[in-house]
């Protein structure tokens, strides 16, 4: 684990010297990618069951990105959707992954978890680590936000994964709304009693890959400027139980910051989508982050030179311009973990993500 540790810290540097010189990196340590557009939920902030899932890439055409980001020396592949486990050939992308000796971590919401056949299945593949969507210990106020009766499969699939795959890390991923914000911080203790390893928190917010929804469709679940007393004082609760918790948890920087950013105060991070970082659609199409609409596609050329490519480099030069204040468990943390201040403050936390992902 320590050579992980300093191969990441020399990455580190190289990321950093590359971003200040406006240079395309030798190496993507984190690429996501949104292996299916199909989702079997109804969640009030996301539109992507509305997507339509034809012409997604294949399997084989999976291989070859896998191939290419092996070759940039990629730590740890983030695999989301719309819903992965909708996927029939998911668990032979996963074990491709592993193949190449590249940690695997699936996004789930949950739903397809809680049964043992999907589970073994995960585990054969040799999944490093997951993280399931679960918004609330309450039932009714869980599945209110993801638009389907999913609770109990949810914490099903969570309890089989522990009891039949301990060495597979789990974690929750909570979503924060105006729906749930009320007692942040009984989900530290709900996270405990199903004994998983990790509880991220994620602000709602209205850009990334929700950046298509129609603003007005947020409406109830994002926050507004008199309901953010009530989420101080939630806040600092959920800070105070996290730094109780024996849980791999966001960084106290992050946490710290959910208020400023919803006051919409300056960010005092850089952004190092593209550098660190990269994402792939379920169609093929590259971008530095799902923020921005990719130009090119892997049907078109291999993902070593669209890295490379001048096309890519402008995208790269208008995440430095980049008006967005993104504030989630993904870019937000990265860009924290980017920093000679945010790596070096949350230190042991870094260490920490190592084990879970690795």
């Amino acid at each position: 684990m320590l050579t992980h540790f300093l191969t990441s810290l020399l990455n580190f540097i190289q990321v950093k010297q590359c971003r200040r010189t406006q240079k395309s990196p030798d190496c993507v340590l984190f690429p996501v990618i949104w292996v299916t557009n199909q989702c079997n939920l109804l969640c009030q902030m996301c539109d992507q069951w509305k997507t339509k899932a034809a012409g997604e890439l294949s399997k084989k055409e999976w291989y070859g990105f896998i191939d290419a980001v092996a070759r940039l020396k990629a730590k740890v592949i983030v695999i989301t959707g719309g819903e992965p486990l909708l996927r029939e050939d998911i668990y032979e992308i996963i074990k491709y992954i592993r193949g190449k000796n590249i940690g695997c971590h699936l996004c789930s919401n949950g739903s397809l978890l809680n049964d043992i056949s999907t589970v073994n299945k995960l585990g054969q593949a040799g999944l490093n680590s997951i993280s399931v969507s679960l918004d609330s210990p309450t039932a009714r106020i869980h599945n209110a936000i993801r638009g389907a009766d999913c609770f109990e499969a949810a914490v099903g699939g969570i309890k089989l994964l522990k009891k039949n795959f301990p060495r597979i890390r789990v974690g929750i991923n909570c979503l924060i709304t105006k729906l749930n914000f009320s007692g942040l911080d009984q989900m530290i203790y709900f996270a405990q009693s199903l004994k998983v390893d990790q509880i991220k928190f994620d602000l709602v917010h209205t850009n990334l890959m929700h950046k298509n929804k129609p603003w007005e469709s947020f409406e109830g679940i994002i926050f507004k400027p008199e309901d953010l007393a009530g989420l101080e004082s939630e806040i600092k609760k959920l800070i105070a139980a996290c730094a109780k918790s024996r849980l791999l948890t966001n960084s106290r920087t992050f946490l710290n910051g959910i208020l400023p950013f919803c006051r919409q105060q300056p960010n005092k991070f850089k952004c190092y989508a593209g550098y660190v970082s990269c994402a792939v659609d379920a169609l093929g199409r590259v971008s530095v982050c799902d923020n921005f609409d990719g130009s090119e596609s892997l049907r078109d050329k291999p993902f070593e030179q669209i890295w490379r490519s001048p096309s890519f480099q402008e995208l790269r030069a208008k995440v430095r311009d980049c008006p967005e204040r993104c504030w989630d468990s993904t870019h937000g943390e990265l860009n924290i973990r980017c920093s000679i201040k945010g790596l070096f403050k949350e230190l042991p936390q870094v260490i920490r993500e190592q084990f879970f992902y690795l």
